[in-house]
Order: C-alpha cells, then sequence, then structure tokens
C-alpha cells in the first residue's frame, strides 16, 4: 500500500514538473512573438503630396557597464534620437513629425500656433503630419474623417496616410501621448522633441535657437 502511494506521489510530481516546462516553453514562444521590431533600414514614407521622407534607425550601442547610466530615462528620447530623418525634396534646415489624430483637442488647439510658425519661419522649417487615429483605435472610413480634418482646419502642410505609418508606430515602441512632436536638422539628426501641447513661445525659441547653432556650425 505504502509502496503504491510512493509511486502515485512520484507521478504527480512528475506531472507538475512537466506541466511547468510546458508554461516555461509558452512563455518563450510570447517572448519571441514580442520582440523589438527590426531597425528601419532605408524605410520610405510618401507624402501626400508625393514628396517622401526616408527614415533609417541607428542600432543602440549596449551599455559596456551595468552599473553606470543607471538614471531613469526618457524611453521616447532615446527611441527618436536613433531616428536619421532625410528628405531629398524638403530643402527645409528642421523637419517636424507631427504625431497627432483628428479627435484630440490639444493635438487641434495647437495646429493655429503651427500655422504662424510656418508663416514666420517659411521655407526654414517644414512639419509633417502623422496621423494615429486609425492605428490608436478602430476609425471606420478614416481617409475621409481625415479629409474633413484637413478641410476644417486648413492644413496645409504635407501628411503621411499610408499603411507605413504602422511600421513608425511600432518602430517607436508605440508613442507615449499626442499630440507629439520631433525635431530633426538637415541632416537628419534629433534634435528636440515635445509631449503635449505647448505654448507657441517655447516651440518658436527652440526653432529661432536650433536655426542658429545649425548655421554657426
Amino acid at each position: 500500500m505504502k509502496m503504491k502511494s510512493l509511486i502515485l506521489l512520484m507521478a504527480l510530481i512528475g506531472l507538475f514538473i512537466n506541466g511547468c516546462g510546458d508554461k516555461d516553453s509558452d512563455d518563450k514562444q510570447t517572448a519571441h512573438k514580442e520582440e523589438k521590431p527590426k531597425p528601419l533600414n532605408n524605410f520610405v514614407m510618401v507624402l501626400n503630396d508625393d514628396s517622401q521622407i526616408i527614415i533609417n534607425q541607428k542600432i543602440p550601442d549596449a551599455p559596456k557597464d551595468n552599473f553606470k547610466n543607471i538614471e531613469p530615462k526618457d524611453e521616447q528620447e532615446s527611441i527618436l534620437k536613433d531616428f536619421i530623418i532625410t528628405s531629398p525634396a524638403l530643402e527645409s534646415e528642421i523637419k517636424i513629425l507631427y504625431f497627432f489624430t483628428t479627435w484630440c483637442e490639444p493635438c487641434i488647439g495647437i495646429l493655429p500656433h503651427l500655422d504662424n510658425l510656418q508663416k514666420q519661419f517659411g521655407d526654414k522649417i517644414k512639419f509633417i503630419g502623422i496621423p494615429l487615429d486609425d492605428i490608436l483605435e478602430k476609425t471606420e472610413n478614416f481617409p475621409q474623417t481625415l479629409h474633413i480634418f484637413v478641410e476644417e482646419n486648413a492644413i496645409t502642410f504635407p501628411m503621411v496616410e499610408g499603411s507605413e505609418r504602422q511600421t513608425l508606430f511600432r518602430a517607436l515602441g508605440e508613442v507615449e501621448g499626442i499630440p507629439l512632436m520631433a525635431l530633426y536638422d538637415n541632416n537628419g539628426d534629433y534634435l528636440i522633441h515635445y509631449l503635449g501641447a505647448i505654448p507657441e513661445e517655447m516651440l518658436e525659441f527652440d526653432l529661432s535657437y536650433n536655426l542658429t547653432k545649425l548655421r554657426a556650425k
């Protein structure tokens, strides 16, 4: 009787161990599925004015010392810094990627200020709109929604409307919030970014500062 109990106990232990092994295997498969996408390489995004921007994404260096850089960092900034944004057709000194949705009130409220800055700086800067409506949530007839939004708000800057927005969104590791603006210089290098609605004066100052700094090089 004791021998039968011992055999039953060993069988239960074996079943428990096998179950944990299966779970570990499932966890590994899930982790594999959730791996970060590969860095973008000569990734082309077509704007609705038929111009293009080309994105290359640097592979960040692995830290040489695990005890260095332990201060918390802005993850969004770290990713944006790895992007190189170029465009042969957009001869502006500063390119500004503007991530937004048509239903975001701060995104709408900032539009007149962007228009003021475009008029002030002219060809020195270029806004590039990247709408996220259909990426952040299910949106019926997104092209028509965007078209109406553009007309109602008299938007003049070009936008990316195609499916490549999804690839960029994944490369960003999604976004922390909207509106999100990221500035890049004429070489395609990251300058600064802003999350949320910011005063027009702040963006005007940073644009003036960076334009002066770029010309001094």
